[in-house]
């Protein structure tokens, strides 16, 4: 509820693209999605007090969250170009996957090729009259968009970074 009471903030920015850099560390050492969620499981930190252990684990509802966050990640970076490591997640038709998630992440790439940064994507959304009203809905929907765009900003830095080693 904080988030929705104060913002989007730096810190929560800095940890949501830590989240995002290893994520796409992980896509590009050819962890698939379902070994990188294995790996996540089993390499949890346990400190040996049994109460802090269950405080630090997910429960199911934070489980989801991270497994549609490292989806949208993995999505995102299938579908601009990257090979996906094992088999692809995204289907022939994106219209089939019942979530919407292909959908939507193909429409914010393209958005992003066609020069829009999140904050005016969203501004061009609710021109359109495209909003979502329950605010938690609406929150959840911009972090998706935010996670997406993270991506694909994260990928292209790391690309000039590329270029610029190779000159």
């Amino acid at each position: 509820m904080f988030l929705y009471a104060r913002g989007v903030g730096p810190d929560y920015i800095a940890a949501l693209e830590a989240f995002a850099r290893a994520t796409i560390a992980a896509y590009r050492q050819g962890l698939s999605l379902d070994r990188l969620k294995l790996e996540l499981i089993a390499n949890r930190k346990l400190t040996g007090n049994a109460a802090l252990d269950a405080n630090l684990a997910f429960d199911p509802e934070e489980l989801g969250v991270r497994d549609l966050w490292l989806r949208l990640i993995y999505l995102t970076l299938e579908l601009a170009g990257e090979a996906p490591p094992g088999e692809p997640l995204a289907s022939p038709d994106p219209s089939a996957d019942e979530t919407g998630v292909e959908m939507l992440v193909e429409g914010v790439i393209r958005a992003h090729r066609d020069g829009y940064t999140l904050d005016s994507f969203k501004f061009e959304l609710a021109f359109e009259g495209r909003q979502i009203e329950d605010p938690e809905q609406a929150a959840l929907f911009s972090q998706w968009l935010r996670i997406i765009f993270m991506c694909l900003q994260l990928r292209e830095e790391d690309n000039l970074e590329a270029d610029d080693q190779n000159v």
